[in-house]
């Protein structure tokens, strides 16, 4: 089986349980590649060369990422090709990839396997509590992710129909995360006086959204909340605007090092 997985990956989370899918998979016996959505251009997909598409993300509000609403909306006609999506959060997903990929049906390609595998949280909001686990806490939850991870390759290989999050439960979750989400706190950031201007933040923004200016550090209008900047800055000097007191521990992702690809 020829499988292309495309992913997109915040702060790691995703990557890690992409590259762990292939690898399973490839033990399996299919021919895996499995690319970020930062590197590739869905325009370049080319259903003839592949019998299934994957497509892997973070759970965003139970929505898919911007980025990857962006890489689907470009993604040519699937012409019936199996499609399987995997999200990734620190707690619920609700009903996030079958309400995500529903347009992708429409293109004609055919979803088979929706679920989550359950990660680190890595999001911040004012007000609430820091709730970012240490490497010790996430020890156990990679653990069972990775078995999470080998039952869906199986699943996979053999295209079992797997749909979660399609229930009651699921929907009404998704239903008031997409509602809440729009006058739901998002973070905002700057950067304080620890800032080296070392251009880490500029560099790895994956829409371009922060500049070096001679002030400092600037960010712009189109933050699409990956995390990915507050969370790796060297010398985390990256606050959230209306946060009452500088963030001191951050979530370095599951491997404790930045690996976005």
């Amino acid at each position: 089986m020829r499988i292309r997985i495309y992913f997109f990956s915040g702060t790691g989370n995703t990557a890690w349980v992409a590259h762990h899918l292939e690898e399973h998979l490839r033990s399996l016996g299919d021919e895996v590649t499995a690319h970020s959505c930062e590197k590739a251009k869905a325009t370049e997909f080319n259903p003839q060369e592949w019998d299934m598409l994957g497509l892997l993300f973070p759970v965003h509000a139970s929505s898919a990422p911007v980025i990857v609403q962006d890489f689907m909306r470009d993604l040519p006609p699937g012409d019936g090709m199996p499609l399987f999506a995997v999200t990734t959060a620190g707690y619920a997903a609700g009903d996030t990839a079958w309400y995500a990929v529903r347009p992708l049906g429409e293109k004609g390609y055919r979803p088979f396997l929706l679920s989550n595998v359950l990660m680190g949280n890595n999001l911040y909001l004012p007000g609430l509590p820091v709730l970012f686990p240490t490497p010790e806490e996430m020890k156990p939850r990679l653990a069972k992710a990775e078995q999470r991870i080998s039952h869906l390759a199986e699943l996979i290989h053999r295209q079992e129909r797997l749909v979660e999050g399609a229930g009651v439960g699921g929907r009404l979750l998704g239903i008031t995360q997409r509602a809440t989400d729009k006058w739901l706190n998002l973070p905002a950031f700057y950067a304080d006086e620890d800032c080296i201007r070392c251009g880490w933040c500029v560099s790895h923004c994956p829409v371009g959204n922060i500049e070096m200016t001679d002030e400092g550090v600037r960010f712009g209008d189109g933050c699409v909340h990956c995390m990915r900047c507050f969370n790796f800055c060297p010398k985390k000097a990256i606050q959230v605007v209306g946060a009452k007191k500088k963030i001191e521990r951050r979530y370095r992702g599951p491997e404790g090092k930045p690996r976005f690809f």
